[in-house]
């Protein structure tokens, strides 16, 4: 996901990183992603269909949410969404 990102000038890991993180919450992730719900909803189906990842599976979610991380610490691509409040 990571290298589609920097090839493509996509953003899906950290819209991945930022529904994860938000625990399911597509306001709370659209509102640190600074997106309006839809474009992250829109955002979210292309992730399941090019990347066959099902974010409703708890398995799948562990498993994207430990590979992105360690995709961010190993080349630092994937960056957090930034915390409410948080510069």
């Amino acid at each position: 996901m990571s290298a589609h990102d920097r090839v493509q000038g996509s953003d899906y890991a950290n819209t991945t990183i930022a529904r994860l993180d938000a625990t399911g919450s597509i306001a709370s992730a659209a509102a640190r992603l600074k997106l309006h719900p839809n474009t992250l909803r829109h955002r979210l189906r292309r992730i399941r269909e090019l990347f066959h990842l099902e974010l409703d599976d708890p398995d799948e979610r562990l498993a994207a949410w430990l590979e992105l991380r360690r995709a961010a610490a190993a080349d630092g691509s994937v960056r957090r969404a930034a915390e409410p409040g948080r510069g």
